[in-house]
């Protein structure tokens, strides 16, 4: 039996975390408090933790739940969780970062609408978002931060296999997997999108064209 880490050696095994990521070998990505200010407002937060192998997420665990739901208390037992299946985009809800940074909340907006979503948009921090939809607790999760923002690989590597396992999918704007094989950020070109199997369709349709029509807008000022 090994002894119990103190606080100030967890933190310095934390700290000794200095690797580049890529395509080989293993890496362990943590992010110890994600939603750094939710955290500090008092509002939602994560602890996430994942591995890559090979470039690819093969384990992710958030601080409240995994692919499995399971209560502190040592006598619980896991429950499985899945996406939900609704099929009609109407009857969506949709989660978006409450950071203004990494929503443009215009361009999801009009998403929404044409999906025909009637709710109004869930704004939470962290990677909770992954973990609500998760659960069941909402349809789409739409982050579409504005130019120049470089997507880390920390902040989606533990909840987007989360979503994946509980059966949902989670891509870019035209449909491609996330690509964790190319160091510490995400190459991107526009956002993150992830949703059931059964309204991926859809909302990629509606993705694309509210993209086409911001950048016909752009293109004529």
């Amino acid at each position: 039996m090994h002894d119990k880490l103190s606080k100030e050696e967890v933190i310095s095994a934390i700290d000794n975390g200095k690797s580049e990521g890529g395509s080989s070998g293993r890496h362990w990505v943590l992010d110890p408090i994600d939603g750094t200010k939710g955290f500090v407002r008092g509002d939602q937060y994560a602890i996430a933790l994942g591995l890559l192998d090979e470039g690819k997420v093969v384990l992710g665990v958030l601080a409240w739940h995994g692919a499995f739901v399971q209560s502190l208390n040592e006598d619980s037992s896991p429950t499985k969780i899945q996406v939900c299946n609704i099929e009609n985009s109407v009857e969506a809800s949709f989660f978006e970062s409450s950071e203004a940074a990494h929503s443009m909340q215009d361009l999801t907006s009009t998403i929404a609408k044409k999906l025909g979503v009637q709710a109004p948009p869930v704004r939470i921090d962290s990677q909770a978002k992954y973990g609500a939809l998760a659960r069941g607790d909402g349809a789409i999760y739409l982050r579409f931060p504005h130019k120049g923002y470089r997507e880390k690989i920390w902040d989606h590597a533990a909840g987007s296999i989360v979503v994946t396992v509980a059966g949902g999918l989670v891509t870019d704007a035209v449909g491609n997997e996330l690509d964790f094989s190319k160091g510490r950020f995400l190459d991107l070109d526009t956002g993150i999108i992830a949703t059931n199997k059964k309204l991926m369709p859809s909302l990629l349709n509606a993705v694309q064209e509210s993209i086409n029509k911001q950048n016909q807008s752009a293109s004529l000022l």
